[in-house]
């Protein structure tokens, strides 16, 4: 009994050390809450770095499986946001417009030049390698750019840069993704996450890669575009494997899809179902 005491109590100081600390919730139109539901009352909304205490930590298990912090602020409020959006530094908010559109490109002994449409003013310089002659296409989505090369060969290479700070963020992306049938799908908030799609009709896989850690997430089968529902969580649809569920997986002309939770590298399974045709 002495021992589970002490191992409760060693349990209680090591929880509340984590408590206490001071982080930042960073983002636009962050909501803090009464409670930790998406349907609580919403006691402000915050914009930008607020700085808070954090007091405490909470999984909603009955809706999305979302991680909820309980924060205090400078002024004494108190609630809970999303976890995703609590950091531990300041965040950058700064963000480019339709710049692709006014950018135009050369390939040169290897090299991929960057320049400004209007004034051919030189921006940036980017070691391609030889193998390529031309720009087959480029897709922009907030500050980064997507641009892809081609050869006599019908080879294909996949280059990511960063608009705001004017370098190269992935390179050498057909190493991972069919680069002639992929396009740029989305970017996730606070800029945290870089959505691919490739493939064609209803053979199609996403490619989510994890700007702080460098590393790619990879999802068969998914033909629609993920919801991205917080910074580091999104939600898909995917079809249960035998022996997971008691519904029958196919009905006729239409195949079962169970709602499931992407957050931060983890998925989450719920009960949400539906039927959707299939060929």
């Amino acid at each position: 009994m002495i021992q589970r005491n002490y191992l409760l109590l060693l349990y209680f100081f090591f929880t509340m050390c984590s408590y206490g600390k001071d982080v930042y919730i960073s983002g636009n139109k962050v909501m803090l809450r009464e409670k930790p539901s998406e349907k609580s009352k919403v006691i402000r909304q915050l914009d930008g770095n607020t700085k808070v205490t954090v007091l405490g930590e909470i999984t909603n298990d009955n809706s999305d499986y979302r991680l909820w912090t309980k924060v205090r602020s400078s002024n004494h409020f108190e609630g809970y946001v999303y976890s995703d959006y609590i950091f531990s530094s300041l965040q950058s908010f700064s963000t480019v417009r339709n710049v692709s559109s006014k950018l135009k490109f050369e390939l040169k002994n290897g090299s991929l030049r960057i320049l400004d449409r209007k004034t051919s003013e030189l921006l940036d310089t980017i070691f391609v390698g030889s193998r390529y002659q031309k720009v087959f296409k480029t897709e922009q989505k907030g500050h980064f750019l997507l641009i892809v090369l081609q050869n006599d060969d019908e080879e294909y290479e996949g280059v990511v840069y960063d608009l705001n700070l004017h370098r190269v963020i992935l390179k050498n992306l057909s190493r991972q993704i069919h680069m002639h049938m992929c396009y740029f799908e989305s970017v996730s908030p606070q800029n945290l996450f870089l959505v691919f799609d490739a493939g064609t009709g209803f053979v199609r896989t996403k490619y989510v890669f994890d700007l702080s850690k460098s590393e790619f997430h990879f999802f068969d089968d998914m033909r629609m575009d993920l919801q991205w529902i917080a910074p580091r969580t999104f939600i898909f649809y995917a079809t249960p494997k035998e022996g997971e569920t008691d519904l029958p997986i196919r009905k006729g002309d239409t195949i079962l899809l169970e709602k499931r939770i992407w957050r931060n590298g983890k998925i989450y399974r719920t009960k949400t179902t539906r039927y959707t045709y299939q060929d």
